[in-house]
């Protein structure tokens, strides 16, 4: 793949990281603890991979 591809990969990992990590925080705040950790893990994950696509 192309370097312009892969950095575009990055960069939408990460923006989606940034959706489930508001996404967690607003189920944070009504209390739902187990879906605002599940949302967490997800935007972690996400965040990860995108750092991992970045540095290929």
């Amino acid at each position: 793949m192309s370097d312009s591809t892969l950095s575009g990969m990055a960069l939408g990992l990460v923006a989606l990281a940034a959706i489930f990590l508001f996404a967690a925080r607003y189920e944070y705040a009504q209390s739902n603890r187990r879906d605002a950790n599940l949302l967490a893990a997800v935007a972690i994950t996400s965040l990860i991979s995108g750092a991992a696509v970045f540095l290929i």
